[in-house]
């Protein structure tokens, strides 16, 4: 099997109809939320979802009674024809929850789909519940899309902070290092945020310079992964850099080359770990690797 067909990003695909043209419809939206066959995501403190025998735990619209319908955030529609909406409630001591860290690729696509739309949209709406042009608190809007300041009339619109994250190899050997901060043995791709004015490749350039002092040649795009930790997309790259001495930033322990060989051997007797199977990192890893 080729390298491409080997990779893949955890939550890219995308599987759900957002039904973007009914999120302004508000007769629409309150006859979706009523109909019992709806369905509601009710989140945990925004961020963990309630799951159930390995995919996520949906519960009918008339069972959600602990918060109001023109609260819920409209996530779309599913195959079954089903509007999917999300709440956040109090915690439920019979139900189980987990990060979307943790669910990684085990969730179907759709599940996956609604629930980095869901968690995505919270933390968003958590973060910014005042006008940024006057500083008047704003409103949910448009099935949760949008926030509207009453007082000035401005609509706020969800933020997503591309970033870049690149395995950089001169053909036989790559780069990786240990961040500050990650467990003991934990190796990683290098990776950083699109300056303003400044594209996705030379992003990647400028990054591969500052954390490890290499100049890149030539970059292949790869794929993007939403990443709602807290909202950014992620845009996954390999490198190409001549092979030389590595110098290291203020973010890294250490950085340095490895070979296949020497990656498959510490992988092998426990001494190297990569980034968590949800990562596009360990993606770009198991793919060069392949």
């Amino acid at each position: 099997m080729a390298p491409d067909e080997l990779f893949s990003l955890p939550f890219s695909t995308p599987a759900l109809d957002r039904a973007g043209d009914r999120r302004k419809d508000a007769k629409w939206l309150a006859e979706a939320a009523a109909d019992p066959s709806s369905l509601v995501l009710v989140l945990r403190d925004g961020a963990t979802v309630p799951i159930q025998g390995g995919g996520l735990l949906w519960s009918p619209a008339g069972a959600v009674v602990d918060t109001s319908p023109q609260d819920w955030i409209f996530l779309g529609i599913d195959d079954a024809g089903r509007a999917l909406f999300a709440s956040e409630g109090a915690p439920k001591e019979s139900v189980t929850y987990a990060t979307l860290r943790d669910l990684g690729p085990t969730l179907g696509l759709q599940d996956a789909d609604a629930a980095v739309e869901a968690v995505a949209l919270y933390t968003w709406h958590r973060r910014h519940h005042f006008c940024a042009m006057c500083g008047a608190p704003t409103a949910p809007a448009e099935g949760g899309h949008t926030r509207h300041c009453e007082s000035c009339g401005t609509d706020h619109f969800p933020r997503t902070d591309p970033a870049v994250i690149m395995l950089v190899s001169d053909g036989d050997r790559c780069v990786l290092g240990r961040r500050i901060g990650a467990p003991e043995g934990r190796w990683s791709t290098l990776a950083g945020f699109v300056e303003p004015g400044e594209t996705p490749e030379g992003a990647v350039a400028r990054e591969v310079h500052e954390e490890v002092g290499l100049d890149v040649v030539s970059v292949r795009y790869r794929g993007a992964q939403p990443w709602p930790f807290p909202s950014s997309l992620m845009l996954a790259y390999e490198a190409t850099a001549a092979h030389g001495p590595l110098v290291i930033n203020d973010e890294h322990h250490e950085v340095r080359w490895f070979t296949r060989g020497e990656l498959a051997t510490g992988m092998a007797d426990g001494s190297l770990t990569l980034p968590g199977p949800v990562s596009a990192g360990h993606a770009l890893i198991r793919s060069w690797l392949a």
